[in-house]
């Protein structure tokens, strides 16, 4: 770790199960508090279930504010499906009644799987963070609310039975965001003619975020991703222990690419506009047009083109009568993580070099 204790970081840490995600990132502050980190705030991307364990990230005071723009889109999950068991909560609390049920064969389990592929449209629980009318879905349910809930869409990017043994059904899935892993149980439940409810649920992985793997890689300093570990004191339903929580490094823990822009730093710092040079702006978008061409026909679109478009670039060229290309076009732009020196900035930039703040002033560690 540094010798300097960050003020504003991510991390990722390990939930454990039977506590809200929010309980735990309040236990994760009182620690770091405790440890000597000036913790005024703490957040969390992607709530879990208070049952379930797992990855959970994390921002830290100002970096709170950047949690939406973390660098992740399929979320990984382990989960068992107690086959029989009847939850209004389609997990092991609101439990109704346990039916007992047939074994099946493993030809019928991998069926009842097969169509649970690609997009996948469902009706989330009705336990859930989800909003009705401005009030969680959940609290709505434990005053006895009915309500209806509306129908969503998921990407099953992969689904694979890891283990079955009568009555539970272990399986993996990779899910878009906002997929319920719940759901995705009853889904299987249903194919098999029976009810059926989660008894275990981890978050493996989010993005390429993989908590395990990157705790191993803190200790041998193997991924640039990670900034280094922290062991963080909690107290736990009275049992005192330590929660290990891994440092990211901002740079690589972003959707954008990063720029430097050291020149800007008092300008931006106090959110004045201002326009990039023309040849910071031609190397920043050299990228996309690249990508641009290698999209086209090439017989078509000969290397001739591709310099009279850098030349255009290089000039700050906008007419799109003059310009052959669809890459001059006023609509064109980039999101970049902005390196001040001074502060980070989320900056959208466009091709005539003029600079929109998304979020600025966010203080480095």
């Amino acid at each position: 770790m540094q010798d300097t204790m960050p003020q504003n970081f991510f991390a990722i840490a390990s939930k454990p199960p039977n506590i809200s995600s929010l309980s735990f990132a309040n236990m994760l502050k009182k620690g770091l508090k405790e440890l000597g980190y000036p913790v005024k705030k703490i957040g969390f991307s992607g709530t879990l279930d208070p049952f379930a364990h797992g990855m959970l990230i994390l921002g830290v005071n100002h970096y709170t504010k950047l949690l939406s723009h973390i660098r992740k889109d399929y979320k990984t999950y382990k989960a068992v499906l107690f086959l029989g068991l009847e939850s209004k909560s389609l997990d092991i609390e609101n439990i109704v009644c346990l039916h007992k049920i047939q074994p099946y064969s493993h030809e019928e389990i991998e069926k009842a799987i097969q169509n649970i592929q690609g997009s996948i449209s469902y009706k989330p629980p009705k336990f859930s963070a989800k909003h009705i009318n401005g009030v969680r879905a959940y609290d709505l349910m434990r005053k006895g609310i009915d309500f209806d809930i509306s129908t969503i869409t998921t990407d099953i990017k992969y689904i694979k039975i890891l283990n079955y043994s009568h009555p539970f059904l272990s399986f993996e899935v990779c899910v878009s965001e906002g997929g319920y892993i719940r759901s995705i149980g009853e889904i299987i439940a249903k194919n098999l003619g029976v009810c059926g409810s989660l008894c275990s649920l981890e978050r493996v992985q989010e993005g390429e975020w993989n908590y395990k793997n990157m705790l191993k890689d803190s200790m041998t300093h193997k991924q640039n991703n990670v900034l280094g570990c922290i062991e963080v004191p909690l107290q736990i339903q009275g049992i005192r222990q330590n929660a290990k929580v891994i440092i990211l490094n901002i740079k690589n823990a972003l959707k954008y690419d990063t720029i430097q822009l050291t020149e800007y730093a008092k300008i931006a710092y106090n959110g004045a506009k201002f326009i990039l040079n023309p040849s910071l702006c031609a190397k920043i978008f050299s990228d996309m047009v690249r990508v641009t061409d290698s999209k086209k026909d090439s017989k078509q679109h000969t290397q001739q083109s591709q310099n009279i478009q850098a030349t255009h670039l290089e000039s700050g060229c906008h007419n799109k009568e003059v310009c052959p290309d669809t890459m001059c076009k006023d609509s064109v732009s980039k999101i970049l993580l902005a390196d001040f020196d001074t502060h980070f900035g989320i900056i959208e930039v466009f091709q005539d070099g003029k600079v929109k703040y998304i979020l600025n002033r966010i203080d480095k560690c």
